[in-house]
């Protein structure tokens, strides 16, 4: 379906500076009080997604994205970094609750964020997550470690053509994370986002939206042909 720029929300953009970092805040979607705001990580063009496109149109999204490490700095922005950022610009933007959706390198952002927010965070989801990220092993290894510690529920969304959507990558996650879910969309890869933007729309602001209770196959609206298997 092509991206229907009619229909598409309008972004404001504006820049947050912390102590040591700058970050590039873009907003869009329902204000509502129902649903927590959720914050985007990897979206550097959030406007280009027709998955945010379709999540916008009932949930507060943020998109926060890295602008720059501010003169004096005494670390890089990995993974723990930025999400004291994002904890940050959360505190600036009055946010008391948030859910978070993350595509690419930064889903070990999301999981941090769950370590040090989660009686705040209600709910992360994972585009295409992998095991390694650009830190480096040993922060890699480092946050496996400390997954168990993670409660909030954590869904991640693979696309049944990728390499990384095996049973074995399944048990992985779920030995580490207590609340963990799991769902392989059919004819896509590690772009499922590109791919099947509107059914991982469906499937995230499922979850987002009511984490507790997440199940897809309760969903009368879904059907077989848009996904392969959910371990819960």
């Amino acid at each position: 379906m092509p991206h229907n720029e009619s229909a598409a929300p309008r972004w404001r953009a504006r820049t947050i500076e912390t102590q040591a970092f700058a970050l590039i805040e873009q907003e869009a979607g329902a204000q509502s009080g129902e649903t927590p705001p959720v914050l985007c990580l990897g979206f550097d063009d959030p406007a280009a997604s027709r998955t945010l496109d379709d999540l916008a149109q009932s949930f507060r999204l943020i998109a926060l994205t890295p602008a720059a490490v501010l003169l004096g700095a005494s670390e890089q922005l990995d993974a723990k970094a930025f999400a004291r950022e994002a904890v940050a610009c959360a505190d600036r933007l009055g946010l008391k609750r948030f859910s978070v959706l993350a595509r690419g390198d930064e889903d070990h952002a999301a999981l941090c964020l769950g370590l040090l927010a989660g009686e705040r965070v209600t709910a992360i989801a994972l585009i295409a997550p992998d095991l390694h990220s650009r830190d480096g092993a040993a922060q890699d290894a480092q946050l496996m470690e400390q997954l168990s510690q993670v409660r909030t529920p954590v869904l991640a969304v693979f696309g049944a053509l990728e390499r990384i959507a095996t049973p074995h990558t399944a048990r992985l996650w779920r030995e580490r994370l207590p609340a963990y879910h799991i769902l392989v969309l059919r004819d896509a890869s590690a772009q499922v986002d590109c791919e099947r933007p509107h059914a991982l729309a469906r499937a995230a602001g499922a979850f987002l939206r009511a984490p507790n209770a997440f199940k897809i196959e309760r969903d009368k609206e879904w059907r077989d042909a848009d996904w392969r298997y959910l371990l819960n």
